[in-house]
């Protein structure tokens, strides 16, 4: 791709450190020149062959735009040597044009397939073979799903097993709903099955994040791990949480900030290569960098973001959770309900069509609902997961529990068979 000699093979070291998993970084890419062309890397005395190489691109936020940059003028160079080529024999009056139109199609198709980065296509024969193959793995391993189960049996029965490889969820709510408690409970559910999963943070820092995992796994106050102080009692309940549970639980947790979906997708796709990462959640899909570009529409660029994470979880084969904000319509709706519905999500059009799965947390008794119309069941303590849209199977709601402050949640079917934890967390039911 490059003209230089040197800059290709310095390329060429940094695609190798990609393909194995690793970070490239100064010493890593020095070291595997040596290890791919030890006379080659001497000739050129490694990276100070050029000093300034390293200091040049000095926003990584536009990485993206100067890799374009790189193959563009690659593009170019290709067409342009090619064109020489089909010029000079137009100057041969023996060489019949045809040939002269068949060698200028050839070559400009091989220049688009050799620059073309999109999947190519398969057979169908190979793909399906490739499924006969997972079809006998699940089997010998007595898998009854190839989804990750949720840890809410009411979710998984509705979605016929949990969170499938290669499409994604969204899961929305009103403010202060509990939509990133929910996420969270559901990738520590899933990382106790031996499951390495990770959780992409814009909104909340590691620290917070580590509290509501604490105070979901043990009985401390939340507002005491908020305030950092807890009891010798408490420190020691953390200690033994942190011995007996945390030291071999697959949770990965990066708090990301404003970072663009290009670094969540490169870093994702290294943890996947890496056998890192079954399972990715971002919170939230409004707070990823999404720069409107020149007559585009905020509602597009949210739009290239949750495709980018939509070709991420087809790609890595791994399912993936989008939170995502509701708009305030629902505020303004004359019923007491207030169920949500799909046009609630904020930049919905874009969001709901994406998307494989959309959810909503919904939580009846914050609106002052204790009792089912229908049935008489008390609701306080209940809260849903309502499934508005899933692209291959069917909508409807799963029911889960959780206490009065919402730090702790748990599976609506197992815990309704223990009658005395019930009267410990309701104890007017």
């Amino acid at each position: 791709m490059f003209s230089s000699r040197e800059l290709g093979f310095i390329y060429k070291a940094i695609v190798h450190l990609f393909e194995q998993g690793k970070r490239t970084n100064y010493n890593l890419i020095d070291r595997t020149m040596q290890e791919m062309d030890r006379e080659l890397f001497l000739q050129m005395n490694g990276l100070a062959y050029d000093p300034e190489l390293f200091t040049m691109a000095r926003d990584s936020s536009q990485v993206t735009e100067y890799a374009l940059l790189i193959k563009d003028s690659y593009i170019r160079f290709r067409l342009t040597e090619h064109l020489n080529a089909v010029k000079l024999s137009l100057t041969d009056v023996g060489t019949p044009i045809t040939s002269i139109l068949g060698t200028l199609h050839s070559g400009v198709d091989k220049i688009c397939n050799d620059t073309d980065t999109g999947n190519e296509a398969r057979p169908l024969a190979e793909i399906v073979a490739s499924n006969l193959k997972d079809f006998r793995k699940n089997r010998a391993l007595g898998l009854d799903s190839r989804a990750i189960p949720s840890g809410f049996t009411e979710f998984d029965k509705l979605t016929g097993g949990g969170f499938f490889p290669g499409e994604i969820y969204t899961l929305a709510a009103r403010p202060s709903e509990g939509k990133s408690m929910v996420t969270l409970h559901i990738l520590q559910e899933i990382a106790k099955k031996g499951y390495h999963v990770r959780l992409v943070n814009h909104e909340m820092g590691d620290y917070d994040t580590a509290n509501r995992s604490i105070a979901m796994l043990t009985d401390i106050n939340p507002d005491l791990l908020r305030r950092g102080v807890l009891t010798e009692g408490q420190e020691m309940e953390v200690e033994r949480l942190l011995q007996e549970e945390l030291t071999n639980l697959k949770l990965d947790i990066r708090y990301m900030g404003n970072a663009r979906i290009e670094s969540i997708v490169t870093e994702t796709m290294l943890a996947c290569k890496r056998g890192k990462c079954d399972m990715l959640a971002v919170d939230y899909l409004q707070l990823i960098s999404a720069p409107v570009e020149k007559g585009g529409t905020a509602d597009e660029a949210i739009g290239r973001n949750i495709n980018a994470l939509k070709d991420l979880a087809v790609r890595c084969n791994i399912p993936v959770i989008v939170v995502s904000q509701m708009n305030r319509e629902i505020e303004h709706r004359g019923d007491k309900a207030k169920i949500p519905v799909l046009s609630d999500l904020r930049n919905s059009g874009v969001i709901e069509q994406t998307s494989d799965v959309v959810m909503f947390v919904y939580r009846p008794d914050r609106l002052g609902i204790t009792k089912d119309q229908d049935t008489g069941e008390n609701l306080v303590g209940i809260a849903k997961l309502l499934l508005l849209k899933n692209r291959n199977g069917g909508i409807g709601h799963a029911n889960f529990r959780h206490n009065k402050t919402f730090t702790k949640l748990w599976d609506f079917i197992s815990f309704n068979k223990n009658k005395s934890k019930i009267q410990q967390i309701y104890p007017d039911q």
